[in-house]
C-alpha cells in the first residue's frame, strides 16, 4: 500500500512541476506577440488562462488596471508551490497512518 500512496503523491507533484513549466513559458511567449499568436501559444494559452483567471477578480484585477502589473500569475504560481510542498506532504502523512 506505502508503493501506491508514494507512486500517488509523486504523480501529483510532477504533474504540479510540469504545470507550473508550462505556466512560465506561456508568461514568456506572452511577451513576444508572434509567439502569443501562434499554434503553441495558443494552446497554451487555454491550458494556463482558466486557472490564472482565477486570481483576476476583484482587487487583483483593479491593481492590474491601475499598474499595469499582471499579479494574477505570481499569485497562481505561488499557489501551485503552496500545494506542491505542503498540502501534498500533509495528504501523504494523512493517507500513511490511516493505510500503515
Amino acid at each position: 500500500m506505502f508503493n501506491v500512496i508514494s507512486y500517488l503523491i509523486n504523480g501529483i507533484d510532477w504533474l504540479i512541476w510540469i504545470y507550473s513549466i508550462i505556466m512560465v513559458i506561456d508568461a514568456i511567449m506572452s511577451w513576444v506577440p508572434a509567439l502569443r499568436d501562434s499554434t503553441v501559444g495558443n494552446l497554451l494559452n487555454k491550458l494556463v488562462d482558466p486557472y490564472v483567471n482565477l486570481f483576476r477578480k476583484g482587487p487583483i484585477e483593479r491593481l492590474t488596471n491601475s499598474t499595469g502589473l499582471d499579479l494574477a500569475f505570481l499569485i497562481g504560481l505561488l499557489l501551485l508551490y503552496f500545494v506542491q510542498d505542503y498540502a501534498i506532504n500533509w495528504l501523504a502523512n494523512i493517507l500513511l497512518r490511516i493505510f500503515a
